[in-house]
């Protein structure tokens, strides 16, 4: 919605307005010429040329040397390879963004090379020791078991003979105690972030993340982690599992500076704070705000203008400047955690769209350079316009014009592990598409049968136009082979005034969306095709921007007055506050209901129905216990409370009823419960609202005692 200017009549597409304004920069970081530049890559296809190699590992940094190992005896390829980088920095960003990488059908597994490239009569003598008796290090290597087991995680495909070259072990001395070299300091240490943040000491929780990522670094870097396969899987598999657990929706607010009369920094952050807002975007990097949030706690992006896109993306260096000036010089103070490059670059300045990838590479490497690439993630906020045609979602693709940036794009937010950032308007859906959809499914509400939209292939009923917008890119994606990137909606808003001709907005509109979305989000879940993976959202905007050009509803956006008041009533922010279950009432199993007819409810409620049925698992706060009756309950409840607000009911074909009564027992929270004194982990905020810098409310309804018990509990199981 920025970056671009007002242009008269409004794209066909579901985006809104550019933006720009100012500069930044300065960066560091030295290297030592112990660190290793070269890496050692498993599980190559045999028909794998040197090129196939150079192409994805050159994005990096300048390569000295591609060496692919053949049998000396019989000519065969081995299986593996090394790469060798000029510089060791280019070498650990490579190691860790590459191992794990799909090449030719095949997972890559890639780590640091503990012996230089081998002369050919090396590789001979080492052959003959292995095949003769003389006692040698490597002898009889090919009947003994393989060091590294083939795991789906390494290897996708079947494990072939154990040709490779594989380093011995190195004799293990155990300890203990754990440290950064341990693959269970780092579970010990992530949870304990976790639990910092939700027992309410975020400056704890930012140190502690901090800690995290440094030595995660140093370690990296040292050729550490990289040495034992099994104990970087065990750290993968850890934090991804504690991230599917643990992390919960946020909804974020969105700050332009286009206003007559802009509070002063420190104002507008007492105003965040005030309203318990916790997620942010900047569209430029204001120094006066980045300093103003100084320990806030608030999660800021911060935004690197259009007018700025063509010169980083062509020289490093002023890449490099950006970073130092906006990022490393505010940060930790300021929990700086992504940059957007650009507003919509694709539509709005299409004359730098060959350059965009090349901008956020830089960016990326100049935060390698200063230590802060596992904290700062890099993305680029795109229109709904880049999908011509976005109903049925199952079909939709991107325009066949920008396939080759967009490949590189998504090909960048993959091996940086970041996210596709969505610029998604069911305002400009519902007015630019004549009618074609009724204005309820563009505000959250609820359709009658005969109304409601399917998607013809998918049988996916969609609710909103904004989870099928979401929906459209996610399918658009994978028309380009890319999947497991997850989608933040970095803008979405509703009008709340407009001229004569826009009848639409205004504030009734503008505040069933803003509340209808805010509680769509806090709903945890993803859209019919990607259930699972909460969509985070900023709102657009705080303020109205009243120096915009264009007509009257470009300027009524914003969600606040300048001195802090709601323009209207918004039901989950600040102290109007309400709980997820303000009423008391939930839905629950009916005690004579048929044990088939439970059973096709809880399957409903838990597939289709979209209802987070973690709790109900084995070994969970909800599984006992373990009949039907119970977990349809828990099941029934968690969807009801989630959707009656945009129209759904406790029926489940006349197997459940409504109570009073609160169901929660034990340790087991039902949703909506006002029970703070027990949780499982897997229940939304009590109070569905901004979210915590590490993902959580900051309301979650669990005790200290609990959360440090868990901590320890994990720490004995680790240790």
């Amino acid at each position: 919605m920025r970056g671009r200017s007002y242009t008269p009549s409004p794209p066909r597409g579901y985006s809104r307005r550019g933006r720009s304004p100012s500069p930044r920069g300065r960066y560091g970081g030295g290297r030592s010429r112990d660190l290793p530049t070269s890496l050692l890559v498993r599980n190559l296809r045999h028909d794998c040329r040197p090129e196939d190699l150079r192409r994805p590992f050159e994005r990096f940094g300048p390569l000295k040397d591609i060496y692919l190992p053949k049998d000396y005896y019989t000519g065969e390829p081995r299986g593996f390879g090394f790469v060798q980088y000029v510089e060791p920095g280019d070498a650990t960003e490579a190691k860790y963004q590459m191992d794990g990488h799909i090449l030719h059908g095949r997972e890559l597994t890639v780590v640091f090379a503990e012996e230089n490239r081998k002369k050919p009569a090396e590789m001979r003598h080492r052959e003959r020791g292995g095949r003769g008796g003389g006692g040698g290090r490597y002898r009889d290597r090919r009947r003994s078991p393989p060091r590294y087991s083939r795991s789906p995680r390494y290897s996708r495909s079947p494990p072939r003979r154990s040709r490779d070259y594989s380093p011995p072990p190195k004799e293990r001395h155990y300890s203990r105690s754990i440290s950064p070299r341990d693959g269970r300091f780092w579970e010990v240490l992530e949870f304990l972030v976790f639990a910092a943040g939700q027992l309410g000491d975020q400056n704890l929780a930012f140190k502690l993340q901090l800690r995290v990522n440094n030595t995660r670094l140093t370690i990296l870097v040292e050729g550490v982690l990289g040495s034992d396969d099994s104990r970087k899987m065990s750290w993968k598999h850890a934090s991804a599992s504690n991230w599917h657990v643990f992390h919960r929706a946020f909804v974020g607010i969105n700050i332009g500076t286009d206003v007559s009369s802009m509070p002063p920094a420190s104002d507008v952050v007492a105003i965040l704070k005030a309203h318990q807002i916790t997620h942010i975007r900047l569209y430029d990097a204001d120094a006066h705000l980045l300093k103003a949030l100084a320990d806030s706690g608030i999660e800021v992006t911060v935004g690197v203008t259009n007018e700025e896109v063509l010169g980083i993306g062509q020289v490093p260096a002023r890449a490099a400047a950006w970073i130092n000036k906006n990022v490393a010089s505010y940060v930790p103070s300021t929990n700086i955690t992504a940059i957007a490059v650009g507003s919509e670059v694709l539509t709005s300045i299409p004359h730098a769209a060959p350059i965009l990838v090349s901008a956020m590479n830089n960016l990326h490497k100049a935060l390698v350079a200063s230590n802060l690439n596992f904290q700062v993630k890099v993305s680029a906020p795109q229109s709904m316009d880049i999908i011509p045609k976005a109903f049925p979602p199952s079909t939709a693709a991107f325009n066949t014009s920008w396939n080759s940036v967009l490949y590189q794009l998504l090909q960048f937010l993959k091996n940086t592990n970041s996210y596709y950032m969505l610029n998604a308007y069911p305002y400009y859906g519902y007015t630019n598409e004549n009618g074609i959809f009724p204005i309820d499914y563009a505000l959250f509400k609820p359709l009658p049968a005969v109304k409601q939209i399917v998607d013809p292939n998918t049988l996916f009923h969609y609710n909103s136009m904004f989870d099928a917008m979401v929906d459209a890119t996610y399918y658009s994606m994978q028309g380009l082979n890319f999947s497991g990137i997850p989608i933040v909606v970095t803008e979405s808003g509703w009008p709340w005034q407009g001229g004569p001709n826009e009848p639409d907005a205004n504030v009734e509109n503008a505040q069933t969306f803003t509340n209808n979305l805010i509680q769509r989000v806090s709903n945890n879940s993803g859209p019919p095709s990607q259930p699972t993976i909460p969509i985070n959202t900023y709102i657009y905007e705080l303020f109205n921007e009243d120096k915009r050009p264009g007509p009257v509803s470009e300027r009524n956006w914003g969600v606040l007055f300048t001195n802090g008041t709601a323009v209207y009533p918004l039901s989950l922010i600040g102290s109007s506050q309400i709980t997820a279950n303000s009423t008391g009432v939930f839905c629950v199993a009916k005690p004579d209901a048929s044990e088939d007819k439970l059973q096709d409810g809880l399957n409903w409620a838990c597939g289709q129905g979209q209802a987070n049925c973690s709790a109900i698992q084995s070994g969970q706060p909800c599984y006992l216990p373990n009949d039907i009756k119970n977990h349809a309950s828990y099941a029934y409840n968690d969807y009801y409370q989630k959707l009656r607000s945009v129209g759904g009911t406790c029926d489940f074909d006349g197997t459940a009823t409504t109570t009073t009564i609160d169901p929660s027992h034990g340790t087991c929270v039902y949703t909506g419960s006002t029970n703070s004194t027990a949780g499982g982990g897997f229940l939304p905020p009590t109070a569905l609202g901004p979210i915590s810098p590490l993902g959580e409310s900051t309301k979650l309804p669990v005790s200290k005692i609990q959360f440090l018990f868990s901590a320890a509990c994990l720490a004995v199981v680790l240790l």
